[in-house]
């Protein structure tokens, strides 16, 4: 378990490091990321619904939950992205990018929970080989759960993450320069 471990976290830091050089920020990632979070939630709600153990195959359905789960937040923050480059405000393309995205992102998370449930359901395993049920409960559980909660909570943490980068950068400036270019030069008292 401690190599599995081991697994998942690399796993964790090269999405994130691909994201931030696809991003160029290390900010957006990071909201990305809280899907695989909200996705944990999911797979041990369901495996504590169905009294399902924890296996290396779930090991394993975590690792490709985490793949498809990102998936979703990249395709919703990169069109929040391109929105916002248009000139489009934050609010108003969170909001549209939402939207827009939201039929996209549930049907691929239909789509693989409906390609799980066979496997998820077939407890049945041949002499030999290991049982496969607790890896298709993982990815359809931690998709289900992941996919709802990241619609609501994603845009929401993007924007507290770029209100962070915002303030951090206006605190910054003043930091390096202490005065704005454009501001007025003080009034000097004559004698």
């Amino acid at each position: 378990s401690r190599q599995m471990l081991f697994n998942l976290l690399i796993a964790l830091v090269m999405i994130y490091v691909v994201m931030a050089a696809v991003f160029e920020s290390l900010l957006f990632p990071a909201a990305i990321m809280s899907c695989v979070v909200f996705s944990m939630f999911g797979v041990f709600w369901l495996f504590w619904l169905t009294g399902t153990s924890f296996t290396v195959m779930a090991f394993i359905g975590i690792l490709v939950l985490m793949g498809v789960v990102v998936n979703n937040g990249i395709v919703m923050i990169e069109h929040i992205n391109n929105l916002r480059r248009r000139g489009m405000p934050r609010t108003d393309a969170l909001v549209e990018g939402s939207r827009e995205r939201l039929r996209p992102i549930m049907m691929t998370m239909g789509t693989a929970i409906l390609a799980m449930i066979p496997i998820a359901l077939n407890t049945d395993t041949p002499q030999g080989m290991p049982p496969y049920h607790p890896m298709a409960r993982a990815i359809a559980g931690g998709l289900a759960f992941s996919t709802v909660v990241s619609l609501l909570f994603l845009p929401t943490i993007y924007a507290l993450l770029d209100d962070l980068r915002n303030g951090t950068a206006r605190l910054v400036r003043r930091a390096r320069g202490g005065r704005r270019t454009d501001a007025p030069e003080p009034a000097t008292q004559m004698p």
